[in-house]
């Protein structure tokens, strides 16, 4: 009776709604780290407990697939890591460094539920409707901040991350149920392909309607997040994926949407405009931080007593009298007056953050151990970009091991890019294609593969990439 039932199906769908959905609130704090053991941490062992009690019953079918094997080899490049920082350098507490280590089989556990919760080709519209409803609850919730000062749970430092409930101010760009807007932003570049095409080649009337009323609430949250990398990748990626289909019509309608978005969007458009700029300036300084210097004679200085720095006082204002307390107007600037000092300060302060602090730590963490690295989480918990994080935290052996799984879905895919007639399993694996190419564009300025709410939707987006490269039925669209 119970014989052709898909256990891993609704699992893995339950998975999609709640992972984007529940916010960030922590069950337990780990010490030494503002990374909290959550709500989503308990489904996911569940599942993953699920999941080991079916391989065992069926005699681990899992290490029958070929890509088994080059997990097995990352898997090892990032215990090595652990090792090495364990013995050797002690970057972390050892608690962080099992954190981490922990945290990355689990994301990638996620990968192998995935690629069981597909058994035919039909088995993607039920996922489909979930990733379908995911995203227009994730965008109700970011029009509620917008508009109706929905709370706002973020985990940008320590203090946030004890799951305060915040409020989004005028400036702040738009979270909605991710931990910071650039999450957000990711999830959704990657959404909006799926979607969209998915409404493009699609018959089913129904299924049309549906999509094209999600991706249309959609879409403004997304430019709402002003994120200029993952705007591109997500342009780059669905021009790409259309173009691939043969669906040429519709990439002038979309490069002309998103040129139009990010003329509309005050906040978007000065910070594209403050990028130029800001890199100017960052190339300029890399440039004097090492000058050739020419030897000239030079006077022995005087040594004299430095001056003791005046500090300003600054006087008190004094308290008023009145008994009765001012009622405080909060009057929101209208959007014509848009301070465009604030966007070239925040964007230069981002570029110096990444060039100065954040690239050069991960840079010096690989020069250390260029094989293993110094250990997952050993180069703090922000690098914005997740290629010098790898090099940094698992040396080539972990970067390389991990690309090569990235290549092998690549490699898979490339003839169907040139196949004629492309049957439904195809249209398919293109679009995970396009999905793919946008979460590597994106991680050269997110991590996406560390922050856990897009690093859970990336591995269960490759387990369902995986079935369609390789399940048997060829079903036509």
């Amino acid at each position: 009776m119970f014989k052709n039932i898909n256990i891993f199906r609704p699992i893995i769908a339950i998975l999609i709604l709640f992972i984007p959905l529940y916010p960030k609130f922590p069950l337990l704090t780990v010490p030494g780290t503002y990374v909290a053991i959550r709500l989503d941490d308990i489904i996911i062992a569940l599942s993953v407990l699920i999941w080991l009690i079916y391989q065992i019953i069926h005699k681990l079918p899992v290490f029958k697939l070929k890509i088994t094997k080059l997990f097995l080899v990352y898997f090892l490049a990032i215990i090595a890591s652990f090792v090495t920082a364990f013995l050797i350098y002690q970057t972390e507490a050892t608690n962080i460094l099992l954190l981490h280590l922990f945290r990355r089989f689990q994301y990638i556990s996620l990968f192998f539920i995935a690629i069981n919760s597909i058994k035919k080709i039909n088995d993607y519209r039920f996922s489909y409707l979930f990733i379908l409803l995911a995203t227009a609850f994730v965008s109700l919730y970011g029009y509620g901040q917008k508009y109706f000062k929905f709370p706002v749970i973020s985990t940008m430092n320590s203090e946030f991350s004890k799951g305060q409930l915040l409020q989004m101010d005028v400036w702040t760009r738009i979270n909605s149920t991710f931990a910071g807007h650039y999450d957000l932003a990711a999830f959704l570049s990657v959404t909006l392909i799926i979607i969209g095409v998915v409404f493009i080649i699609n018959k089913n009337i129904w299924v049309k309607l549906a999509s094209l009323l999600v991706w249309v609430a959609a879409y403004p949250i997304f430019t709402f997040t002003a994120s200029r990398v993952s705007t591109f990748a997500f342009l780059g990626g669905i021009c790409l994926t259309l173009f691939i289909l043969k669906k040429y019509f519709w990439i002038p309608l979309f490069i002309i949407l998103v040129g139009l978005s990010i003329f509309n969007s005050k906040d978007l458009n000065q910070r594209l405009l403050a990028t130029i700029p800001a890199l100017i300036n960052q190339i300029n300084i890399s440039k004097d931080i090492n000058p050739t210097i020419t030897p000239t004679p030079t006077l022995i200085p005087t040594i004299t007593p430095s001056p003791i720095p005046i500090v300003a006082q600054v006087k008190p204002k004094p308290i008023s009298k009145k008994t009765t307390p001012t009622p405080t107007i909060i009057r929101y600037q209208p959007i014509n007056d848009y301070p465009t000092v604030d966007a070239d300060a925040g964007v230069a302060r981002s570029g110096e953050i990444r060039f100065n602090v954040e690239w050069p730590r991960a840079i010096n963490a690989y020069k250390k151990n260029i094989i293993t690295g110094t250990g997952l989480g050993s180069i703090t918990l922000a690098t914005d970009n997740d290629y010098l994080r790898s090099l940094g935290e698992s040396g080539l052996f972990g970067f390389i091991s991990f690309s090569i799984i990235i290549l092998f879905f690549i490699i898979k895919t490339f003839p169907l890019l040139f196949k004629k007639n492309k049957n439904k399993q195809d249209f398919y694996s293109i679009i995970f294609f396009g999905c793919l190419l946008t979460t590597l564009a994106n991680a050269v300025f997110i991590d996406v593969f560390e922050a856990s709410k897009t690093a859970y939707l990336f591995w269960i987006m490759m387990g369902l990439y995986y079935q369609s490269l390789n399940l048997k039925e060829k079903n036509r669209l």
